[in-house]
């Protein structure tokens, strides 16, 4: 079925394919790279839609690549530029941790929208201290990996999503969703929460601490409840490290952009979509710009 995006594409494409043919040609013979502006894109997900429309236009130059800045710790601890030897200043570390925090949650929000989780499982693992260092976030992380690697070989189908969490003790957790791991033994604790049987994982399975885990019953909100543990103390404390753990088979969204010229007409259209989920706008008064979300709700 086609989607709003699709029928507004097709009064694009007759009249665009023609344009980028002379455009390409141009930046061949001089050498340059593509400049895409786009004020619209469009987001597919497992069970819903998204559209983010930008007031100004966003300006993509394919090709190109912004030189990145190395830094080393010197003994003082701090850290140092290893090209000029200045000292990073708090206001780049704050910058930096800020937008690790942000990729690192479109990564989370991306893959776990994606997915079909029903029928799955969401799991809790606590580390038992007197045989894993739970302070430790490298040997916890592993720890998981090798429980991850192991239910995946006895069961190849097997999708999953887990992320860690700080607790206020500093010692970490893991909570992840899952599905498709029949072999995966589990035990019923006869502990009955919020209405959901809470089961354990065989000890065969994980011996190295404490596990809980519930039946999934939304996708939709399993997903929401996945996104909230990345924290900007977690990325922080994980710096230089592995922050999340993934199945390879998991699906992608996927997305694409076009430049309205019309913008407000098109909100319009969407905003009368029988399958509207919500509308948020966002300004930025500084600069002058509005960024509008809107949510549909996928059909079958």
């Amino acid at each position: 079925m086609a989607t709003i995006f699709d029928l507004i594409c097709e009064q694009h494409e007759k009249k665009e394919a023609f344009k980028n043919k002379i455009v390409e040609k141009r930046l061949q013979k001089k050498n340059l790279k593509r400049v895409v502006n786009y004020n619209v894109k469009h987001t597919t997900y497992f069970n819903k839609e998204e559209y983010i429309l930008y007031s100004l236009p966003i300006v993509t130059n394919f090709g190109s690549k912004t030189k990145r800045v190395e830094y080393f710790v010197g003994a003082d601890g701090k850290e140092y530029n290893l090209e000029t030897g200045a000292v990073r200043t708090d206001e780049s570390i704050e910058k930096s941790a800020v937008s690790s925090l942000k990729r690192t949650q479109k990564k989370i929000y991306e893959y776990a929208f994606a997915n079909d989780w029903s029928g799955g499982w969401f799991f809790t693992i606590t580390f038992d201290p007197e045989q894993v260092d739970s302070f430790n976030y490298e040997e916890c992380y592993n720890r998981v990996y090798q429980f991850l690697k192991n239910v995946k070989d006895q069961n190849p189908d097997f999708k999953y999503l887990f992320v860690p969490e700080l607790h206020k003790s500093k010692r970490w957790h893991f909570h992840g969703i899952g599905v498709n791991c029949d072999k995966l033994k589990f035990e019923n604790s006869g502990i009955v929460k919020n209405g959901k049987e809470i089961y354990n994982i065989n000890k065969r399975s994980f011996k190295y601490g404490f596990t809980t885990a519930t039946k999934i019953e939304s996708t939709e909100k399993v997903s929401n409840y996945i996104t909230k543990y990345i924290t900007k103390e977690l990325i922080t404390m994980s710096k230089g490290q592995h922050r999340y753990l993934y199945s390879k088979n998991l699906a992608k969204p996927q997305s694409e952009t076009l430049f309205e010229e019309d913008l407000k007409f098109m909100e319009l259209l969407l905003s009368k979509n029988k399958d509207l989920v919500k509308i948020k706008k966002v300004k930025d008064e500084e600069r002058g710009i509005e960024t509008t979300y809107i949510t549909i709700k996928k059909n079958a």
